[in-house]
């Protein structure tokens, strides 16, 4: 199972994607990048990375083989993410289908278009994308990372590490479950 990352075609911030990629790789997770279209983008501090599908093309042939979505952020994806209605689309579609949804600076915003954090705790950079995440009716958590039900949400790039962290384990299990004495298993 592998790990499908949505990056812009331009201006990713490239902590958000170089740190989980290295993560990735440590972990033995595979990964494949997507966009709006194939070729060669650019970060906003100078990283280069290729992508090979586009979000398009991965509607098309399915979602099967991947376990989790993670959507990079940047000043490139409110221009070109937000407003994506296939990128919304394989949102919806992973979270359907119980599969990962991560997102780190101000690509939460997609995944609150998406609708699925109506009333669900997240966090985001700071600034105007919290009013873009009030407006879709989250619940803001001032925390690096915030997951629940199979969503990752996180402030950005310094809790890129930690993101990436909690992506794996939902690889290998649920992070959120949590061994206790008790009956219960979950930690409350």
């Amino acid at each position: 199972m592998k790990v499908l990352i949505a990056i812009p075609p331009e201006k990713f911030r490239d902590e958000e994607l170089l740190i989980p990629v290295k993560k990735f790789q440590e972990a033995g997770v595979t990964y494949e990048l997507a966009s709006t279209h194939v070729g060669v983008v650019m970060g906003v501090l100078g990283k280069k990375a290729k992508v090979n599908r586009t979000f398009e093309d991965v509607l098309l042939s399915g979602v099967d083989d991947y376990y989790a979505l993670m959507i990079v952020g940047g000043p490139g994806t409110q221009v070109h993410l937000w407003n994506n209605r296939h990128l919304i689309e394989l949102v919806t579609i992973f979270n359907t289908r119980q599969k990962v949804v991560a997102a780190i600076d101000n690509a939460p915003i997609v995944v609150a278009k998406a609708g699925i954090l109506k009333k669900r705790i997240a966090t985001v950079a700071p600034g105007l994308t919290v009013r873009e995440m009030m407006k879709e009716d989250a619940i803001i958590q001032n925390k690096p990372v915030v997951y629940k039900d199979r969503i990752v949400t996180a402030m950005g790039f310094e809790a890129a590490e930690e993101f990436a962290s909690i992506i794996i384990k939902y690889e290998k299990g649920n992070p959120e479950f949590v061994p206790t004495s008790g009956k219960a298993g979950f930690a409350f």
